[in-house]
């Protein structure tokens, strides 16, 4: 088992913290989801995303609850889903 280091620590302390807040900066936003700046740019710019600008509009915020939900707005169902609605839909009658 690999021994943590006292930074290995505080780095997954800030983590845990981080995934506390509800308002994200750009960057806070882009170490919970993994966009990279310039898409997460493109986004806000052609608004596909949910955010929010400073009164002088220089700055932009996530509100996470609402990213976690345009994260997972499409929804690709399983195989097994897909089997069971088929199995539950009743025939047509013609």
């Amino acid at each position: 088992m690999k021994k943590e280091t006292f930074i290995d620590i505080l780095l997954e302390v800030r983590e845990l913290l981080r995934n506390q807040k509800e308002i994200l900066n750009l960057n806070e936003f882009c170490s919970y989801t993994g966009y990279e700046k310039s898409y997460i740019y493109k986004l806000t710019s052609k608004r596909k995303i949910p955010h929010y600008k400073t009164p002088g509009g220089n700055s932009i915020f996530f509100r996470k609850s609402e990213i976690d939900e345009w994260l997972t707005a499409i929804k690709v169902k399983t195989l097994e889903e897909i089997k069971t609605e088929a199995n539950n839909q009743k025939p047509k009658k013609i």
